[in-house]
Parts: C-alpha cells; structure tokens; sequence
C-alpha cells in the first residue's frame, strides 16, 4: 500500500506531506516555525546525543518492512541521521533517545497544525466559478476561474482560454497553492503553480495576486 509521511524544516518553515492508503495525492501544508521553537528542537537534538545514537546489530533481513528516518543538517554542511525500523533496529539508551527527539518532532507538527484548516476544507471552499472585471467601455476587461474536483478552466478577456487538471500543491490557514497539469490555451502546456487567498468574511478570492474574485457560480457537486 502506498502511504509516506515526509515532514521538512528548513529556513523557519515546516512542510509537512503525507499520502495515506492508495490517495491519488498527498496531503500538504507549511507553516512558519519561530525561532524559540526551533531553538527548544535543536536543544533536543542535542540534550539526547541525536549523533551518537546507533543501531543494534541487524539478525536477518525483514522483507517489505517499513521504516522511519530522522536526519539534522548543520549550516547544510554536516549531517547526522538515524533509521529506526525492523531491519534499523534500536533499544536501550539509544532507543530512549531516539524516541524523545521523534516526541519533540511530533509536539512541533501538532502545534504547527493547530488553526490550519485542512487542504479538504479549502479546497472544497474553491470549488465553482468565481469572476472579477474592470474597466469601463472598450477598455473593460474580466477574469474566470473555474474549478471543479481537481479540473480548472480559465477565461478572460482580453481573450484567456487555459484549461486542465490539478492538484493541491500546498495549504495554510487562509490559502491555497495549486499545481496545475495537463494544461492546453492560452498560456501553453507546461506545469505551473498558482496560489490563491481565502477571504471568508467577504466571501472573496485573490488568485495570483488579483484581488476582488467573488463567486458567481457553485460546482455542480456543491
């Protein structure tokens, strides 16, 4: 069965991803990780010798075991990691120490998550049309946005016709970042990204920094 968790913090940013079961596609999000947070993480890392840590001596090959792998880079110029799992097994001092830096790691990701709306809870917000214009005369112009359980479409004048699949890239409280593929229009065929801001209160959407996008329109499967 396909399923990983894979959870990175580089650069005062923690990106959590993980697919459960046979999904189609993981589940994403980021948040930002205070500095007295990431200090009380390393001091973990250290307080529990994270360097010293080392396997007990493997008896056997366990076949389709899984495992889990915890690393730390310093200033990305030193490493150190440990494998735990039934073919990285672990015990005594070392598992002991090993299992308070994972707590450490897993408290971190619960209180990062706290207040993240999940990517299901955003995404089904989008769903629809949703449209903004200006201008005036000949000089006005407009923007659509359609999405519709992973199928977009996008149209606008002066004249905009894309279309294509796509897939929740990456989710936060109030946005929402897309990977857009299998594209055909206006602005080509390549994979692209967009991102888009949720603002509930005034029922509105800023995608890719245009302001203003209410919705006209719900998905048939709202």
């Amino acid at each position: 069965m396909r399923a990983y968790k894979k959870i990175t913090i580089d650069d005062g940013v923690l990106e959590f991803e993980e697919l459960k079961g046979n999904r189609q596609n993981p589940q994403k999000w980021s948040a930002k990780i205070s500095r007295q947070d990431l200090a009380k993480l390393y001091k973990t890392f250290v307080e529990n010798k994270f360097d010293t840590i080392k396997n007990d001596k493997r008896e056997g090959i366990v076949y389709d075991a899984g495992s889990e792998s915890i690393s730390i880079s310093i200033n990305k110029l030193k490493s150190f990691g440990v494998t735990y799992g039934k073919n990285s097994p672990l015990s005594g001092k070392n598992l002991t120490r090993y299992q308070a830096v994972r707590k450490a790691l897993e408290d971190l990701i619960a209180q990062s998550q706290n207040g993240i709306r999940p990517a299901g809870e955003n995404e089904q917000y989008i769903q629809g049309t949703w449209r903004v214009a200006g201008g005036n005369g000949i000089r006005s112009w407009f923007l659509e946005w359609t999405f519709d359980d992973g199928n977009f479409k996008q149209t606008g004048y002066p004249p905009i016709t894309q279309e294509g699949k796509y897939r929740v890239s990456s989710i936060t409280e109030s946005k929402i970042t897309l990977e857009l593929y299998d594209q055909k229009g206006t602005f080509g065929t390549e994979t692209s990204t967009v991102e888009i801001s949720i603002n509930r209160e005034e029922s509105q959407l800023t995608i890719s920094n245009t302001k203003g996008f209410t919705r006209i329109a719900k998905a048939n499967n709202d």
